[in-house]
């Protein structure tokens, strides 16, 4: 029922908001207006631009992992260098006794859900 008012609630905020953006004016213009004027000025696109290219190189990183590539890949424009792809935090060294510790806990946790079941 919460979860119902919640949802209705943020649902008037949305049309509240859309509606007041797109009709009440302020000044010459209404918000979304302003905000679209804002959008298409010189140093607007410049910024967007410039943001582009600076994380290029990251938003490349991000694809690259999420397809699953783990060869080294070459950057365009300068293929003499070669980026190696992050391998990660270094792996913790485990102990007999601590690997049977965890695997004590883990049963235990693995009891106590099924027996909640």
């Amino acid at each position: 029922m919460f979860r119902m008012i919640k949802v209705m609630f943020m649902m008037a905020m949305f049309v509240a908001v859309a509606w007041f953006g797109s009709t009440v004016k302020l000044g010459e213009r209404t918000l979304f207006g302003h905000l679209r004027a804002i959008g298409s000025t010189k140093e607007s696109q410049e910024l967007v631009d410039g943001t582009k290219q600076s994380a290029k190189p990251l938003v490349d990183d991000v694809r690259r992992r999420i397809a699953g590539e783990t060869a080294a890949a070459t950057p365009p424009g300068n293929p003499a260098v070669a980026t190696v792809p992050d391998a990660g935090p270094p792996q913790e060294k485990v102990t007999d006794s601590e690997r049977r510790r965890l695997r004590r806990l883990i049963g235990a946790a693995d009891q106590t859900a099924s027996a909640h079941r």
